[in-house]
């Protein structure tokens, strides 16, 4: 999983894509570069994505992503360096934490191995209630023991690019 916190590096002036607008925007040239990045060596594109916010005095509050995705471990180190050069945010010290692939200097971005469901983290961004039949419900689909993401976000909020059945797993060696 990849966490990028777009907000700081548009704070910081990054000279990325994170200095182009509005964070929506930067977000889907950032995935469609991730995307390219991947099938262009060989990779089946699958992933599933989140646009968060976090507020209050936290060093890195404002907009982050999280994109969990299929990468196998022969790529990590180039998906890594790769990731430098986007957000223009060298790589920085592991900090020592087993799912730890790499980071950045001030941890504006992270690359982490999850052993846990990806999908379940990241729907700790899915809203509190929902609408239904013009009324608002508790959001039963939300089941999480993580909390936060639900701050102020415009534009998608969160998305999945395609699911990968078992017969496609089994032809590209995944089970």
């Amino acid at each position: 999983m990849l966490t990028v916190n777009a907000a700081h590096l548009q704070r910081i002036g990054s000279d990325s894509v994170f200095h182009i607008g509005h964070l929506w925007d930067g977000y889907r040239v950032f995935l469609e570069l991730l995307r390219k990045w991947v099938t262009g060596r060989g990779v089946t594109w699958s992933c599933i994505w989140v646009r968060e916010y976090t507020g209050g005095k936290n060093e890195h509050h404002g907009e982050h992503w999280h994109i969990a995705l299929h990468l196998p471990p022969r790529l990590q180190s180039a998906l890594a360096a790769q990731v430098a050069i986007w957000t223009g945010e060298d790589l920085g010290a592991n900090d020592g934490k087993t799912k730890c692939i790499a980071r950045s200097i001030t941890g504006a971005w992270y690359l982490s191995r999850r052993k846990e469901n990806a999908g379940e983290y990241l729907g700790k961004a899915t809203p509190k209630t929902r609408l239904r039949y013009g009324r608002k419900i508790p959001n039963d689909l939300r089941v999480t023991r993580h909390h936060g993401g639900e701050g102020r976000i415009e534009g998608k909020r969160f998305g999945i690019s395609r699911a990968i059945g078992d017969a496609e797993q089994r032809r590209l060696g995944w089970q």
